[in-house]
């Protein structure tokens, strides 16, 4: 540990200041203060028992006593940190949907003003980029809210899937064209390596659409410009499997396991000032494996990543 690693560790105030909760509901703190009780607890239980009883007591007593103590301080301060964690979750979860919210309204109240005033003498060659820009701020509103909706529907066990069969090539193809130009803007360019014959599955159709959708859009998002994007299918027996693979940003190897947490999002892509809550990931394996499949990783930070998913064939 560095010395500014160290001086931040016991710089208590600031750590509970990150945490957004005050002294007294501050693990840090806390754990300073239990060690200044118990230490003078064993000291004053030791000078009293000094008085009154046999060295032999006085050692048990002491034991008892610092067991005793140490147990009720690990509970008080485990409760505290619950607190102060999930009050710095409310507060990044609230400035993350301000943010995510602010943008798409942003937008449209650009577009609103600026029809407004110029509002004598419009046209369709006016009204109809601009309604492209309000649809699109709207549908990502809508979007945003159905994430958090799935995710209320998951947390209270409401969460449904309704299984159909249909073409994972039909479906990639469809998906894919969506994002042609935007990837095309970026100077990125797909990569389908599919069978030609239909790869049937049994799946809700909806759920891995979107799933499908977020990882094509990931791998546009944080991709250097000019490079790849490989998207495969193959039969792999009892299950079908999609893979997509980008040129991009990769994942911090320390992180690699937080990937698929709720609101989480590694440390080197903020460079990239992406948009998002941190949910996609977190729904997408929650979908997957409540359809019977799986869903993985690989990624080498600065070298790409490749995210992969299965779902069952169909038996028809």
């Amino acid at each position: 540990m560095n010395t500014n690693n160290l001086s931040s560790a016991l710089n208590v105030s600031a750590r509970c200041r990150d945490l957004h909760v005050s002294l007294w509901q501050c693990p840090h703190f806390l754990f300073i203060v239990m060690g200044a009780v118990i230490s003078t607890t064993i000291l004053l239980t030791y000078v009293v028992a000094k008085f009154y009883a046999e060295p032999e007591t006085v050692v048990s007593i002491i034991f008892v006593v610092t067991v005793f103590l140490f147990v009720v301080g690990n509970a008080v301060i485990k409760a505290f940190e619950k607190v102060a964690e999930a009050s710095q979750l409310k507060s990044e979860f609230v400035a993350i949907i301000s943010h995510e919210l602010r943008n798409p309204l942003s937008s449209i109240k650009w577009q609103i003003d600026a029809l407004m005033e110029k509002k004598e003498g419009l046209t369709s060659a006016d009204f109809v980029p601009a309604m492209k820009i309000v649809n699109h701020s709207n549908e990502k509103m809508i979007g945003l809210i159905n994430d958090l909706l799935d995710i209320n529907r998951i947390e209270d066990s409401r969460f449904q899937l309704s299984p159909a069969i249909f073409s994972m090539n039909e479906l990639t193809d469809e998906i894919v064209s969506v994002y042609e130009p935007i990837a095309g803007t970026s100077n990125l360019k797909f990569i389908l390596l599919a069978p030609k014959s239909p790869l049937w599955v049994m799946a809700d159709k909806i759920k891995v659409k979107s799933v499908i959708s977020r990882f094509i859009d990931n791998a546009i998002r944080y991709s250097t410009s000019s490079g790849e994007i490989t998207i495969s299918l193959e039969d792999i027996g009892s299950h079908i499997k999609w893979s997509i693979t980008d040129q991009g940003a990769g994942i911090p190897v320390k992180e690699i396991q937080n990937i698929f947490s709720k609101f989480f999002r590694a440390s080197n892509i903020l460079k990239y000032q992406t948009e998002g809550l941190g949910v996609g990931l977190y729904l997408s394996k929650y979908i997957i494996e409540a359809t019977g499949g799986t869903v993985g990783f690989r990624s080498l930070e600065g070298h790409g990543s490749t995210f992969y998913f299965t779902v069952p064939k169909s038996k028809a």
